[in-house]
This record gives C-alpha cells, structure tokens and sequence, in this order.
C-alpha cells in the first residue's frame, strides 16, 4: 500500500511538472514576462520578429573599408517610396558648392593631423548648425591612402527633408612639409525618390 501510495506521488509531480513546462513554454512563445505574479510584458512572438531589421551578411558595411558608407542608411524604412515606385540613389560627386576658408586649401604649416584640417573645414562651414533641428546625424571619417595622402568625409543623415535623406562631404588632404592642406572638396546627396534625369540631384 505505502508503494502504490509512493508511485501515485511520483506520477503527480511528474504530471505537474509536464504542465509546468508547457505553461513556461507557452509564457516563452507569447514573450510573457511576470513579475511577483504580474504579467508585464505579453506580445506574439511574431509581432516582435516583425519589428527586426536583417542584413545579410554579403551586404552588411565592411568598417575600416568602406570608408564613406552611410550606416543609417541601413535601418531607414523606404517601403512607401518603394511601393510608389521610388528607390534610393545617390547622386555622383560633384565639386563643392559652399565657401570655405582658403587658408584650409594652401600650404600654412597649421594642421599637423588630417584629423584637425577635417575639423577645422567643419567648424569653418558650420556643418553642425542644424543638428537636432534639421539634421539628425554628422559623423566624419578618414581614410588614409598613403602617409601623405588622406581622404575625409563629413557625412549628414537623417535630414528633415521627404526627398533627401542625407549628404556627404570628400575632402582630399595632402601632407607637404609635415603639414596637411586640402587639395579638393565634393559633395553628394543620398535620394529617397530617386535622381532626375535632366537635373541629377534628389526628386
């Protein structure tokens, strides 16, 4: 009798802890999160895959070699231009339009680093001034070709703006006599809707 009374204990713990394991699985399926009890958090498990973005692998930004690649870019939603038949483009450089101090562009002896001449041209065209307002990224990078050449990017996304979404700035840097200068500067636009055919800037 005291076995019979033993075996019946064993097959009801063990029957509780199926449906314990089945409760915790469903809590793991729906993204249940209790606390002292309280289910605080609940959503379908595929609601929540849906709000991933995925890169494959092949087309995910190489750092340190794709030296003016807009990462951004990666995780902004055009599936309205899409489906009104827009897609994104990017216009071909072309010579910088804004002034800048010619000091910048002439052998001075002032910028010992690529990384101060780039800083100096940033501040000197105030292309942070929107930041928060009608920008909502600059970042700036530096590519070295050799140890006299240099190339930097001054790169803006996120721009209040339904048919640009972001610009890059090329500066081409030289070092002569231990000192940097710029040898050029470009510009282009990252298009939400395309380029014109006629114009060649953003729709």
């Amino acid at each position: 009798m005291k076995k019979l009374s033993i075996m019946a204990s064993i097959l009801f713990l063990a029957a509780c802890s199926v449906e314990t394991i089945k409760d915790e699985r469903a809590k793991i399926e729906t993204n249940v999160v209790e606390v002292s009890g309280t289910v605080v958090h609940q959503q379908p498990k595929e609601a929540e895959e849906q709000e991933y973005i995925k890169i494959l692998k092949d087309e995910a930004p190489k750092l340190w070699s794709d030296a003016d690649v807009q990462l951004w870019k990666y995780m902004m939603d055009y599936s309205l231009a899409e489906e009104l038949g827009y897609k994104q483009e990017i216009t071909n450089w072309r010579k910088f339009e804004g002034e800048f101090d010619k000091s910048l562009s002439s052998q001075n002896q002032t910028w010992e680093n690529p990384g101060k001449l780039l800083l100096a041209f940033m501040t000197d065209v105030e292309v942070s001034n929107f930041l928060g307002q009608g920008v909502w990224e600059v970042n700036s990078r530096i590519e070295f070709l050799d140890e006299n050449n240099a190339v930097g990017y001054i790169m803006s996304f996120g721009l209040f703006d339904d048919s640009t979404a972001g610009s890059d700035i090329k500066l081409k840097m030289k070092k002569e006599n231990g000192f940097w200068y710029i040898e050029s500067a470009e510009e282009r636009d990252h298009c939400s809707r395309g380029i014109g055919e006629k114009s060649g800037f953003c729709l």
